[in-house]
């Protein structure tokens, strides 16, 4: 049964739709990575994010699991899509 779990955990890391995203800020080549309600101080003010919707769909197959719902979403709700530049920010 333990296999069975580490194995289904493995996996739902392995299948999440978010994914990080590479931006030329300030000449430098960043790699900005999705985030969740885990960990909300990993947004990057400068940064446009959409929701990732196949995560959202995964949680819901995956609701009865609990675990599964709360890690996907927990840790990559939010998918980096754009870099703002500072001075076009209002």
């Amino acid at each position: 049964m333990k296999k069975i779990i580490i194995i289904f955990l493995i996996s739902m890391f392995i299948i999440s739709c978010a994914n990080n995203k590479d931006f030329r800020i300030d000449g430098n080549n960043v790699t900005i990575e999705p985030y969740g309600w885990f960990d909300m101080d990993a947004k990057n003010k400068n940064i446009r994010y959409k929701l990732c919707v196949g995560n959202i769909i995964l949680s819901a197959i995956f609701c009865e699991t609990l675990l599964v719902p709360v890690l996907i979403t927990g840790l990559q709700l939010w998918e980096p899509i754009e870099y703002i530049p500072k001075e076009s920010k209002k």
